[in-house]
Parts: C-alpha cells; sequence; structure tokens
C-alpha cells in the first residue's frame, strides 16, 4: 500500500483533530492508491467519521497534511464525494432529477448530464424507476440512487461513511455485491467506513484498523481475494482468515 510506484488518490499524513471535549482523532496516517477500495473499520466513537469531513474539506483539521491527487486539501473539493448513511434524497424529485441534482451545485448544466444520469440508473439496476419519487422506492433502492448522485461528476475519490448501516441485515448483504459491481465499473478510488467486518473484507483491497479514540492506525491489511467476490467467498478460508486478523486487531485494544 505504501509502493510509490502506485499513484495515490489520497494521502492521509499525522492527522489529528481536538475538539473542546477531547483529542477525537491522533497522528492518523495512510493512503488509498488510485482505483482501489480502502475501508476504515474500528470501534465507536474512534474518529471515522470525523476523517471522512475532513478529508472531503468539511471540517478542518487540527494539524496533519492530506493530499487528494497530490493536491492538498485546505477546503470544500470539486475532486470528492460523499454517501451518507442516509440517502438524503429530495422528496419531491425523481430519480434522475435527483441524481442531476450534483451537477446543479456544482453550477453545471444538468441536461449536458443526463445521458449519464441514465447510464448510472441502468449501472445501479434501477431501469423502470427513472421518474420514481424517493418514497416510491425501497431503503436500498434509494441509497443507490444517492450513489449514482454520487457518481454523477466521476470524482477522484468517492467517500462512504456507512453507507448501508439503517439498512436491514439481508438487503445491507445484497447492497454490498450490488457496490461491488458498480464499483468494477466505474474504478473510483473508494474510502468507506463500516463497523461490519464482513463487509469490510467482502468490498476492500485494503483495510485501515484504527484504535478507540482518539482514533490512530492500528493495522493495514491488504485483501487479496480474487474479484467478483460472491456468497461462496464468505466461506473461503482465505476469507475467514482476514476476517479474523481484523478481529484479532480490534479485540486485542480490549485488553491493551
Amino acid at each position: 500500500m505504501t509502493d510509490t510506484r502506485v499513484p495515490m488518490a489520497l494521502t492521509v499524513e499525522r492527522l489529528t483533530k481536538v475538539f473542546p471535549t477531547g483529542t477525537a482523532i491522533d497522528q492518523l496516517s495512510f493512503e488509498a492508491p488510485e482505483h482501489k477500495f480502502v475501508t476504515l473499520v474500528g470501534p465507536s466513537g474512534c474518529g471515522k467519521s470525523t476523517a471522512m469531513r475532513i478529508i472531503t474539506g468539511l471540517l478542518p483539521p487540527t494539524s496533519g497534511v492530506i493530499r487528494i491527487g497530490g493536491r492538498m486539501v485546505d477546503g470544500p473539493i470539486a475532486d470528492a464525494a460523499l454517501v451518507f448513511q442516509s440517502p438524503v434524497l429530495l422528496p419531491w424529485r425523481r430519480t434522475v432529477d435527483n441524481i442531476l441534482f450534483t451537477a446543479e451545485m456544482r453550477g453545471s448544466d444538468p441536461a449536458q448530464y443526463q445521458e449519464r444520469a441514465l447510464n448510472l440508473v441502468r449501472l445501479a439496476g434501477l431501469n423502470g424507476f427513472e421518474r420514481s419519487y424517493p418514497h416510491e422506492l425501497s431503503g436500498g433502492m434509494q441509497q443507490r440512487v444517492a450513489i449514482c448522485r454520487a457518481l454523477l461528476l466521476d470524482p477522484a475519490l468517492l467517500l462512504m461513511d456507512e453507507p448501508f448501516g439503517a439498512l436491514d441485515i439481508l438487503t445491507r448483504e445484497r447492497m454490498g455485491f450490488e457496490l461491488q459491481r458498480i464499483w468494477m465499473t466505474t474504478r473510483n478510488t473508494v474510502l468507506f467506513v463500516t463497523h461490519s467486518i464482513t463487509e469490510a473484507v467482502l468490498l476492500s483491497d485494503y483495510i485501515v484498523v484504527m484504535t478507540g479514540r482518539p482514533g490512530r492506525k492500528k493495522a493495514t491489511i491488504n485483501v487479496d481475494l480474487p474479484r467478483p467476490r460472491s456468497t461462496k467467498t464468505l466461506e473461503d478460508p482465505r476469507f475467514l482468515d482476514l476476517a479474523g486478523r481484523v478481529r484479532d486487531h480490534l479485540e486485542a485494544q480490549w485488553v491493551e
């Protein structure tokens, strides 16, 4: 993951964030190579979501350096898109119009992105729901619309903060496979946050394990499982070994 021959879409160096209530993140450093899927896992309150907000420029760091595509982040950036746990769709807009909202927010002509929006709808398996309102869609479908919206302008970095956390277990598993399928086509660099070890191993190329608050890097694990991954992958001894390694790093913190 530190091979300098591989271009880095994201570099986080010694990131620290101190709030009046205490230090949330302390000297956090990691990288995300271009076109790879990188996941942050760690205990609740370890600063994963805070790190995401700092990376997108929505929250200033106390210290440290963040670079996206080699450029230092010092405020909100156009090369990154964020998907939240809630889809945050506009209830009065239909599917395609919700997706095109990204272009409007960036001051672009939505008409120029109409074809791409429709292609993303097809890629996400939302055919036939192009003109549906959010209340006419299931929770999983709404989140797929949110993912399409984030991908509309082809961001250099796609950040996903517990995007499936509000879904039931079966829908969450299905959405993981859907996300993998979409990502294997678009190949945007992804930084993903989850509390699920299974989800992390299933989706990732690299897993960054964080310590409890204040959040530091505990370990980086290379997930070398072949793609596409399926339900059979969940039974693969290599998958079980990787999940065990992540769990061991997390459980070791409880006795330190």
